[in-house]
């Protein structure tokens, strides 16, 4: 590859031609809290709504699809399991990963047609629509299942038809490059890795208060009330941020959906992401992408089967269920704030490193997860996976620190896209082969994610490698 081309800087825009550079901080908000509050609460609500909503699915597609007894099937509404029916659990969890699998395509089809579009747009026409946009399809789909649950007559897949909402407005994908364009604007390069941990650690904490808290409000007011509560949540998320956040572009220019669907806009994306640049910059940020990229891939793989796998291999209950998600977020949260807070500052280790820690880490604990056949083994496998949440912010966060600030947002807006397009093949890859390896190994999912995470490791070792060979010192030849 060539290396003779314009260098991948470290510098700000404003150091090198100040008449670029049209998006700074906001007065007042250098440490304020922003898109953190909206982040915090849409987690919640997914980890309060997520366990419900699957014994919902479960009981009818026990019911409707399957033809089962209502009495027979009830076994699925309630907190705790039975592991009296085992064959049926089999049964069932087979179709119910098929729904899943539907129900996420569809969800992700919107997302990834407007990520190739959205990074882009927004360095004209601002960053709060990517923030505001997606929040309103989450409240709208929200109420949809609302409605869906109130309705026990109707059958899993009307389900599906929920996702609609949350498809069109581009859902998580469109939002995280939202809220990290907007952190990028809004912060320097000596506080945003800091930021960024933040962020990560805010959507950690509405996990986990929201997996701590979805047991106990569904004993209390049950499933149709618990998703009510679910739905107000996200309405209050999404008025906060039409209500109180500023445009954090300079000159940002007002446009709908018309000025979105523009070819122009994913012409200019690829140009720059695919344009050459010395010490391999081009491999790097390549490399960077699909990284990160590939365990937004795990992380839509696994999401539906952790809670089937735990029910399948050691016969936990949603409450047990609930209680291991909750530690292991909170492990993982403290995990984040301790390597950036604290041992970034002590030990010379940098971002790059760091996020290879992280994924090796992760590899490990999908190891151990594998061949689990005891609760504390779970447990193990979250403690050792300590830093594991530190890959996506690091990575995100060298991406602003390596590249001019006029490209971040469309860096940002390949890697959305890349993250957009896992999900159309990711659950059907995972729940295929956990349909298939149910019986004899259903751990095969977590070997397939643990060897992801160490090619995702090896990238970053060479992305390691091309900035120390970057660094070197040229020597000339003795003269005599």
């Amino acid at each position: 590859m060539v290396e003779n081309e314009e260098r991948l800087t470290e510098r700000s825009v404003s150091e090198r031609e100040p008449a670029v550079n049209t998006i700074s901080e906001l007065p007042g908000k250098k440490y304020g809290i922003t898109v953190e509050v909206p982040m915090f609460l849409a987690m919640l609500g997914i980890s309060l709504s997520g366990t419900a909503i699957s014994n919902i699915i479960l009981y009818r597609t026990c019911v409707h699809s399957l033809h089962h007894d209502k009495a027979e099937c009830q076994v699925f509404l309630g907190p705790d399991k039975s592991n009296s029916s085992r064959q049926l659990e089999e049964e069932v969890q087979k179709y119910v990963t098929f729904i899943s699998t539907v129900k996420i395509v569809l969800e992700s089809v919107g997302p990834a047609i407007l990520s190739f579009f959205l990074g882009v747009w927004s360095d004209t026409h601002g960053r709060k629509p990517l923030i505001v946009w997606p929040l309103l399809g989450m409240a709208l789909t929200s109420m949809m299942v609302v409605v869906y649950s109130m309705l026990e007559d109707y059958g899993p897949w009307w389900y599906v038809l929920t996702a609609i909402p949350y498809s069109l407005t581009g859902g998580f994908t469109v939002l995280f490059t939202g809220t990290f364009c907007y952190l990028t604007d809004i912060t320097s390069t000596k506080n945003r890795s800091l930021r960024m941990t933040i962020l990560e650690a805010m959507v950690s904490v509405g996990s986990v208060v929201g997996g701590i808290a979805s047991s106990y409000l569904l004993k209390a007011v049950g499933n149709v009330y618990l998703l009510l509560i679910v739905a107000v949540l996200n309405v209050i998320s999404y008025a906060y941020s039409n209500i109180y956040l500023r445009e954090s572009l300079t000159g940002a220019v007002r446009g709908g959906f018309t000025s979105i669907l523009d070819l122009l806009l994913v012409k200019e994306m690829m140009r720059q992401c695919f344009k050459r640049r010395p010490n391999y910059g081009r491999a790097q940020i390549l490399l960077l992408t699909v990284a990160n990229s590939l365990s937004i891939f795990i992380l839509y793989g696994i999401v539906g089967l952790d809670y089937l796998y735990a029910r399948e291999k050691l016969h936990w209950a949603m409450k047990e269920y609930t209680i291991f998600s909750a530690a292991s977020t909170t492990i993982s949260f403290f995990g984040s704030f301790l390597g950036v807070g604290l041992v970034q500052k002590i030990l010379p280790v940098g971002d790059l490193m760091f996020s290879i820690i992280a994924f090796l880490s992760s590899a490990v604990e999908y190891f151990i997860r594998t061949f689990a056949t005891l609760t504390w083994h779970m447990y193990l496998g979250a403690g050792v996976s300590l830093f594991k949440g530190l890959s996506a912010p690091l990575i995100r966060s060298l991406i602003t620190k390596i590249l001019p600030v006029e490209d971040i947002a469309k860096v940002f807006s390949l890697m959305c896209a890349l993250e957009g397009i896992s999900p159309l093949f990711s659950p059907a890859i995972y729940n295929t082969l956990y349909n298939f390896t149910i019986s004899r190994f259903p751990g095969a999912v977590y070997m397939l994610s643990g060897a992801i995470c160490i090619v995702c490791a090896v990238m970053l070792a060479f992305v390691k490698f091309y900035r120390w060979r970057a660094a070197r010192p040229a020597y000339s030849p003795l003269q005599e």
